[in-house]
């Protein structure tokens, strides 16, 4: 009987060793294209935009006055946004890993470069006020959470408040979402109208970007270049949106 039970516990112990282990989600890659500014008038009509989007927004990024978290290894990012409904703030670590049950991470690619592996905590508990405050320059820290101070922390150590002012804000951020396209996967459009400043005119930033499995990445990018003409073009902005952003609302 003895020996009965032990054959019947064994052969429990083997079924359970040889059952599926429970799937983990794929990983993910954002891509994202930079349209030139001459060609953004024939891409928004072939992706079918209407004159007035879906979502508008208010976008504001904080950095010190020489880029020390954006140009500090990791990069560090620093982001407010509020629209008509919902307000977010988000601090996400760019090349660097981090942990954390709050912590979503992913990969960026953007036309023309590696991907990278870009980690975030996002918060959407701040009222607008509070955040309109801090794109003004005032209480800038009290908009980011502790969790996110940590993560900040974490990844470029001891961050100087005083000394972290807004790059922005940008009125009227303009965004699409879920457009489909013949062939490849639904897009996201986003339309940045960057006012002129001493010394620097005004431009258009237009991204178009896509989140698709890792697995996906080649054929997705691929896709995306045919569809919006980038492919003898090369692939349009090299810089990232958040870079070209920082710089242009910079000082210096």
């Amino acid at each position: 009987m003895k020996t009965y039970a032990l054959i019947v516990a064994l052969g429990f112990c083997l079924l359970s060793n040889l059952a599926p282990a429970k799937a983990k989600p794929a990983d993910e890659v954002e891509i994202k294209c930079l349209i030139p500014e001459d060609k953004i008038a024939a891409v928004s009509e072939k992706l079918g935009l209407k004159s007035k989007p879906p979502l508008v927004r208010v976008v504001c990024f904080f950095d010190t006055g020489l880029l020390a978290l954006f140009e500090h290894d990791p990069k560090l990012i620093l982001r407010s946004r509020y629209d008509s409904s919902e307000t977010d703030t988000t601090v996400k670590v760019r090349g660097g890993k981090v942990k954390g049950d709050d912590v979503e991470c992913e990969f960026d690619k953007v036309c023309g470069k590696d991907r990278t592996e870009s980690c975030s905590v996002t918060s959407k508990k701040q009222k607008v006020a509070e955040i309109k405050a801090a794109n003004a320059g005032k209480r800038i820290k009290k908009i980011f959470s502790e969790k996110q101070e940590a993560v900040a922390q974490g990844a470029f150590g001891k961050v100087n408040w005083d000394k972290v002012r807004p790059y922005g804000p940008v009125q009227g951020v303009q965004v699409w979402k879920k457009i489909k396209i013949p062939a490849g996967p639904p897009l996201t459009a986003e339309r940045w109208d960057l006012p002129a400043r001493r010394g620097k005119p005004a431009r258009v930033l237009f991204e178009v970007s896509a989140k698709v499995p890792l697995s996906e990445e080649a054929k997705a990018s691929q896709q995306m270049a045919d569809f919006l003409g980038l492919a003898e073009s090369g692939s349009g902005e090299s810089e990232t949106k958040t870079r070209i952003v920082l710089k242009h609302f910079a000082d210096h």
